[in-house]
């Protein structure tokens, strides 16, 4: 198993490939607005490291948020147009469960992730949501950014990868609109 992991939904940049008992990394931590810049040459140096190539790689995953909605846009356009020129399954990651998995929140905790104006996205027992960053779910939460959640990202795209749980198709978490969008209003 040798899986490419990108999550660009956070301030941080994290690439990865996730094999079944290594991991070969390349963090940005703090490259906020730079993602699109800064992701090819990431993965190439994680490839260089895992002494790997696409055509070795058994799957693509990738956070699929909440988070950014440019950092999500970018991560999974990216791993699109790989997995065009070189096919392989996908494995979308939310953040909000790996969150829980690092924090080891347990079937009833929680996480959190800035959504920034005041909010966080949260994970809920029916869906994820928006709350208010003096809302007493937020208080135990799990939460971080890419790199403090990234053990937990790891749990869920091996546990994934091994249960055939492989998706069709890559599709964005967003939980609220865009800051265009409310702008439009």
């Amino acid at each position: 198993m040798k899986i490419l992991f990108v999550d660009t939904t956070t301030a941080d940049l994290v690439c990865a490939v996730v094999c079944d008992n290594e991991i070969f990394v390349a963090n940005t931590p703090g490259a906020g607005t730079h993602h699109s810049e800064l992701l090819c040459n990431a993965v190439q140096d994680v490839l260089v490291k895992a002494n790997t190539t696409f055509d070795e790689l058994s799957a693509y995953a990738c956070a699929i948020g909440p988070g950014s909605f440019t950092g999500i846009r970018i991560g999974i356009s990216t791993v699109k147009g790989y997995c065009t020129a070189v096919p392989k399954p996908y494995i979308a990651v939310n953040c909000l469960q790996a969150i829980c998995i690092s924090a080891r929140c347990g079937a009833k905790g929680s996480a959190v992730i800035d959504a920034g104006n005041g909010y966080y996205y949260a994970d809920s027992a029916q869906s994820p949501c928006l709350i208010a960053y003096d809302d007493v779910r937020a208080q135990s939460a799990g939460r971080g950014s890419a790199t403090d959640y990234f053990d937990g990202a790891v749990q869920l795209i091996r546990s994934r990868y091994r249960n055939g749980q492989l998706d069709g198709e890559l599709v964005p978490l967003y939980i609220r609109r865009s800051q265009a969008e409310e702008n439009r209003k």
